[in-house]
């Protein structure tokens, strides 16, 4: 048991490390890292479905799917709030904090879940028709104290519906997100931390999973690798771009300098633009 519970403290310990590196984003000394083959395909898959994981609560938080709707259970299940009533909810503001823990001694896992959730009820001519969301949420499941799956997110931004079936909205802001794999055993973490930024996004719901049908990301991307396959060495490398969003749920992510792949936000598959 003890030995377990060692394992576990470093594993904590390396992802808690992983994550600071990644929000920081500095530049590593020289003497710390090395440098990597970049796999600008797998690359390109990874941003294009993490950002579309979290604007559609895949991660947890906020879901475009859900339309201009809350997603707080108990504001949900007040039922004298409604977007056509007398009494909208103009200005309504959910903010809540809350936390839980899952464990499973059979299988010698657990989960963590932390979330803090602001949402603003937006109005045009007295109706409600969009919201502000400021979500930060950190999850972090650990099995057989040996292998870890982290993931945070950070959502800031504003979503307005453009026609009257509040299934059409635009999407302007930032979201940041952090995805990270851990192993106790190897010492090893991976992780891929980004921050967008959202401009003129057209998400459409009406007929099935959001599809962004237009509008431009621009990103910043931090990955991290740590393990015996950089001989224990950090490996920090930064990139920048942008991604153009085609609609059927396509984008096309660019890298600066240059390289490009048309990705399929649902399936990851990509291929050379």
């Amino acid at each position: 048991m003890k030995l377990n519970l060692t394992r576990t403290l470093v594993l904590l310990a390396v992802i808690v490390v992983c994550y600071a590196s990644c929000k920081k984003q500095n530049a590593p000394s020289a003497g710390n890292t090395t440098k990597a083959v970049i796999d600008y395909k797998a690359l390109s898959s990874t941003i294009g479905t993490q950002f579309y994981k979290s604007i559609t609560g895949q991660y947890g938080g906020t879901d475009v799917n859900k339309g201009i709707t809350s997603p707080d259970e108990a504001v949900a299940a007040n039922k004298k709030f409604s977007l056509n009533s007398i009494a909208p909810l103009c200005g309504t503001i959910i903010d809540t904090t809350y936390k839980t823990e899952t464990v499973n001694p059979a299988t010698a896992s657990f989960t963590t879940h932390f979330e803090n959730f602001h949402f603003t009820y937006t109005c045009d001519a007295g109706r409600v028709d969009g919201y502000l969301v400021r979500d930060s949420l950190v999850n972090v499941s650990v099995q057989n104290l040996f292998a870890s799956n982290t993931y945070a997110v950070t959502q800031n931004y504003a979503v307005k519906a453009l026609d009257q079936t509040y299934k059409y909205v635009s999407m302007d802001g930032s979201l940041s997100s952090l995805v990270a794999t851990g192993n106790s055993e190897a010492l090893s973490v991976k992780s891929t931390a980004s921050i967008y930024y959202l401009v003129g996004l057209r998400v459409n719901f009406a007929s099935g999973p959001a599809d962004i049908t237009a509008g431009t990301t621009s990103f910043k991307t931090t990955t991290t690798v740590y393990g015996p396959e950089t001989s224990y060495i950090h490996n920090v490398t930064t990139y920048y771009g942008t991604i153009q969003y085609l609609g059927n749920h396509k984008a096309k992510v660019t890298f600066i300098p240059g390289a490009a792949y048309i990705v399929d936000l649902i399936t990851g598959v990509a291929t050379p633009a």
